[in-house]
């Protein structure tokens, strides 16, 4: 377990940035208040549970995000980043995406899915999704149908107790990845953009875009201008959304009108971003450094 501390004041900080690239003037400082590194190995995404008052991290342990050996893991944590268990879960390939719904933990693993008993640190289910090949970010609604993302063929599908299925195909979701319900039934998604190369650089840049959770065959409306390789979507308690850009380290904060003003730059592999609410933290996950930072947003 490492410890930092470092005050990073943006009111100082937006003197040096280009008049582009300066903080929202709402945000008075960014508190790194601590990094995870015990038990992280090329980490994609983080949640935090409030009944369990625990962090969970995915590890694709390998490095590499199409992995098909059994060498992924998922980390539990205390709410102040604490080793509780590392590994928590084994025998994952490419953990990326987590999602909770009551007592269970949803984690998506290349062409899979997989429901782990909270309680228990039991794998209750793997489900094989047909046609997947590069499942990324998840998020549960509020009847727990589970929506996962697949970045490589302009796909969402659903997870209900039916089983898996398609919620949404089309080339308009231009390789999405992060996904995020808000509290009116939207569902936000953070596209990568295209084609992607083999280094997962694109020729055209990703997007905001919005489409009602109950009309998967709705037309998706653009949100915002905000453009790059966008990866995680988290909502503070202000209700601003903050994206993740996983190529540029790029970590951006969205107004209520859609305009993004970056606040951290940090390095490339800024992943599956998470704000917990409850700790007033937000949670970003470095893939390619180990480790995980802990911000306080003021």
């Amino acid at each position: 377990m490492k410890w930092t501390l470092v005050v990073f004041l943006l009111s100082m900080s937006c003197s040096q940035l280009p008049s582009s690239q300066k903080a929202s003037p709402e945000i008075k400082e960014t508190l790194l208040t601590f990094t995870i590194t015990e038990g992280i190995s090329h980490p994609e995404s983080v949640i935090y549970s409030k009944d369990d008052d625990a962090l969970f991290v995915s590890n694709i342990t390998s490095g590499d995000p199409l992995e098909s050996r059994p060498l992924g893991t998922i980390s539990k944590y205390s709410r102040d980043g604490k080793v509780i268990a590392a590994p928590w879960i084994k025998g994952l390939r490419a953990p990326k995406g987590m999602a909770i719904f009551k007592n269970h933990l949803y984690v998506s693993d290349v062409d899979q899915v997989v429901k782990i008993d909270l309680k228990t640190a039991k794998i209750l289910n793997t489900i094989k999704v047909e046609g997947a090949k590069f499942l990324n970010d998840v998020v549960a609604d509020k009847a727990g149908n589970i929506l996962i993302s697949d970045m490589m063929t302009d796909t969402i599908y659903v997870w209900t107790k039916a089983g898996v299925k398609i919620w949404k195909q089309t080339s308009a979701l231009n390789s999405p990845n992060g996904l995020f319900i808000d509290g009116k039934d939207s569902l936000i998604i953070a596209s990568w953009g295209n084609p992607i190369a083999k280094d997962f650089t694109t020729q055209n840049p990703g997007h905001l875009s919005r489409v009602s959770v109950k009309a998967a065959g709705e037309s998706q409306a653009k949100l915002g201008s905000l453009q790059g390789n966008l990866d995680g979507i988290a909502e503070d308690n202000s209700g601003h959304f903050w994206i993740s850009d996983w190529m540029t380290g790029d970590v951006f904060r969205v107004e209520s009108a859609g305009s993004a003003k970056k606040v951290l730059n940090l390095k490339q592999g800024t992943a599956d971003i998470f704000f917990a609410k409850e700790l007033g933290l937000l949670f970003i996950p470095q893939m390619y450094e180990s480790k995980v930072f802990a911000y306080k947003v003021i």
